[in-house]
């Protein structure tokens, strides 16, 4: 049986905005991140998981489906999208 071979996420470098947007989420404990379609190493979707942990919480699965060339792009437009929603409100 062969090895699938590992294949890394792309690589992307945030802006000073962007990593604003991110660690407001997480101070907030909004939780956004990609995750992978199962064998397909060039695919990811977005979860999102509002509020503190709880075991077998559930999680927000976007419909659309993200590949390479934009996966950290649209990861940080959720972020943006939350800070914008609750920036003022917690």
């Amino acid at each position: 049986m062969a090895r699938k071979r590992f294949k890394p996420m792309p690589s992307y470098f945030a802006n000073e905005e962007e990593t604003e947007w991110c660690l407001f989420c997480r101070r907030n404990n909004i939780r956004i991140s990609p995750l992978a379609i199962q064998n397909d190493p060039d695919h990811w979707r977005i979860t999102i998981k509002l509020g503190p942990y709880k075991k077998g919480e559930k999680q927000n699965i976007s419909p659309k489906i993200y590949d390479r060339s934009n996966i950290w792009q649209e990861y940080y437009k959720m972020c943006k999208y939350y800070y914008d929603k609750y920036r003022d409100k917690l």
